[in-house]
């Protein structure tokens, strides 16, 4: 019996996973690269059809629709997405990914900022670290016991408002019980906006420091 191998006959390849069944000739053994290739470029015009279709003319056609105070449409953003051939769609969610993602990292380091600022300021007020420490305490429980729980909230919230009641403490003016309502008329958000006047809080201007005082009277009205 021949056992000698037949020299007409070949091993031909397996078809690799990755290849697709239809651009395999399993004749041939090898894969269809014309037909890979045409397959490939017809996909090509498809994609680039559909996303030219609603790339814009020039930059400053994106029609970008934004719904906070905080984000405004950037013109060199809008020329690098015109540039790479972003579509109107893509150029939006581009957009509303920096509002999602973006903002809130903003909005917290500031918060940050603000804090760190808001601690310095004390310090210094208070003559260093450890004397605010002191002082934070006996200021919580004056303040829990004269103020309405709402005008204590709004105070500490804020250097200037620490500073304010400190003063209120150790003047004991206004005298404000824990019932105290806000007069119909006045405006708290007004009063802290002077607290926040450098004549408040860095020169310390006697008459304007006084309206402050005088203002917080007219709110919280009580007895001496």
């Amino acid at each position: 019996m021949n056992t000698e191998p037949n020299p007409n006959v070949q091993n031909k390849p397996a078809m690799p996973t990755w290849v697709p069944a239809k651009f395999w000739d399993d004749e041939k053994g090898e894969i269809r690269t014309e037909d890979l290739a045409r397959s490939y470029q017809e996909l090509e015009q498809h994609l680039h059809s559909q996303g030219a279709s609603n790339i814009p003319d020039a930059p400053s056609a994106y029609e970008i629709m934004i719904d906070d105070d905080l984000l405004d449409v950037d013109d060199e953003v809008n020329q690098r997405l015109f540039d790479n051939g972003f579509s109107q769609e893509q150029a939006q969610l581009v957009y509303d990914l920096a509002k999602e993602k973006l903002l809130p990292v903003i909005a917290q380091m500031s918060s940050q900022f603000e804090e760190a600022r808001d601690a310095e300021r004390l310090h210094q007020h208070f003559g260093g670290q450890d004397r605010f420490e002191a002082a934070r305490q006996q200021l919580k429980a004056w303040g829990e016991a004269n103020l309405p729980p709402n005008v204590y909230e709004n105070l500490v919230s804020s250097a200037d408002g620490v500073i304010a009641m400190a003063e209120m403490m150790q003047s004991r003016e206004p005298a404000l019980t824990r019932n105290a309502e806000f007069t119909p008329g006045t405006s708290e958000d007004d009063l802290k906006r002077m607290m926040k006047d450098p004549r408040y809080w860095k020169e310390r201007d006697p008459a304007f420091v006084g309206r402050v005082r005088d203002g917080f009277k007219k709110l919280y009205p009580g007895a001496n």
